[in-house]
């Protein structure tokens, strides 16, 4: 773990909504109060019902986030990556973490004390509001993936994750290569290993097909049209591959509202 003192990490951090507009005094705090810290792939961050100390925030690689029942079973409860903020029992003090964490990837984590945090807090009340927004998305991404393991099949939401990885690349069609393990993929998706396996391969008839962890699909269009139709996000909500094509087709670069929507014309304008 070392002191974090370089310029990325300082334009990383400084462009992640949570520090975006934050007066530049509390920034430096931050700043200063953080370390960065490599995580190899297994390894684990903090375990369930631990003393919450720390906020993290990935800067890169993927983070597994899990509960384990009485008799040992691990139950998936999310996985992260760039740019997401976990930890944030560490706000309250004498809390502790719900979940456990490991490195889903090999991985490097920017953690900043719990203490750092309520300090700046009791001084500035907007970084409390801040927090509960971060809170807020966080809950909004449950409630999705809870309406896409009601509305939508196993083909479509392994679709849907297959388009949130291709999210800028370039054509009409490409290449990508699963940044994790199928089966973690599996249990983010709600599904067993041979199941997520079997809509992989459904998925062939869409022009997508599979080498290893390579992944390749010939139509972006194709899938969006199969994926869509079943989700209620917003243009700009999902940030998945169609969304950027959606808002080349509608010329939608600004707050403009979109919903997502296939046969044809993919989004509807709100």
């Amino acid at each position: 773990m070392v002191s974090v003192n370089n310029k990325p990490t300082r334009e990383f951090l400084s462009g992640l909504p949570f520090f975006t507009g934050l007066p530049e005094e509390d920034f430096c705090s931050f700043f200063a109060a953080a370390h960065r810290r490599r995580y190899a792939k297994q390894e684990t961050i903090f375990l369930q019902s631990d003393l919450a100390d720390r906020l993290f925030i990935v800067e890169k690689g993927w983070i597994k986030l899990y509960r384990e029942t009485a008799e040992g079973d691990e139950v998936f409860v999310g996985l992260l990556t760039t740019g997401r903020i976990f930890g944030e029992a560490s706000v309250f003090k004498c809390a502790t973490y719900n979940n456990s964490a490991c490195a889903a990837e090999d991985s490097v984590l920017i953690e900043i004390p719990g203490h750092t945090f309520q300090q700046l807090a009791r001084s500035n009340h907007d970084i409390t509001n801040r927090m509960m927004s971060v809170m807020s998305h966080e809950m909004h991404n449950l409630q999705i993936e809870n309406e896409h393991l009601s509305l939508m099949s196993a083909p479509q939401r392994v679709g849907c994750l297959l388009l949130q990885f291709s999210t800028g690349i370039e054509g009409k069609g490409g290449a990508l290569v699963f940044p994790y393990d199928k089966s973690l993929a599996a249990a983010r998706l709600g599904m067993k290993p041979e199941t997520f396996s079997r809509a992989l391969a459904q998925l062939k008839l869409l022009g997508v097909t599979v080498s290893g962890s390579k992944i390749n699909i010939q139509d972006f269009s194709r899938l969006i049209d199969f994926c869509c139709d079943n989700c209620s996000l917003l243009l700009g909500e999902c940030g998945g591959r169609h969304c950027d094509e959606c808002q080349e087709s509608f010329g939608l670069k600004t707050g403009k509202k979109a919903r997502i929507r296939s046969s044809g014309n993919r989004c509807r304008t709100d």
